[in-house]
């Protein structure tokens, strides 16, 4: 079974906790993310997605301030994998979560890669194109070459 190292992306564009909010924005909108994780000496300390970024713009116009720093509006609570976590965990993760991506960490929080929902459905997807037929799908194929197709 594939692991969550074997699916991540290594290459991470990751932020940093004293990076202001609104160059942090213009970097993921830049790149098309919908949010990074926030990353101090290697170790991954938050994650910053666009949720957290128009709150803090929003919150900002409102009061008529400047937004601050990522670490400021950056969520503390998150979900990671280990690189060892299967797809099928994988998954359950991705259903329990509301999320698009996972930070994949080692036991002392260091940021390996991320994996995404697509990631997991392709490979997922092209274990399952390439598994063994159940019973089920064999007779229905016999029975379709014996009987043509049943409606």
């Amino acid at each position: 079974m594939l692991t969550a190292a074997q699916t991540m992306q290594k290459q991470v564009f990751a932020l940093a906790s004293n990076q202001l909010v609104l160059d942090a924005i213009r970097e993921l909108l830049q790149r098309g993310f919908s949010g990074a994780p926030v990353v101090d000496d290697g170790k991954i300390v938050g994650v910053f997605s666009e949720r957290d970024a128009l709150t803090a713009i929003a919150a900002a116009h409102y009061e008529d301030d400047p937004p601050g720093t990522v670490a400021q509006h950056m969520r503390r609570e998150f979900a990671v994998v280990d690189g060892q976590a299967d797809l099928y965990e994988l998954a359950m993760v991705f259903r329990d979560h509301a999320v698009r991506w996972l930070p994949v960490v080692d036991r002392r929080c260091t940021l390996l890669g991320i994996v995404s929902r697509s990631d997991v459905l392709s490979a997922m997807h092209r274990l399952y194109k390439h598994r063994e037929k159940s019973n089920y799908e064999r007779l229905q194929e016999h029975m379709a070459l014996k009987h043509g197709p049943l409606h």
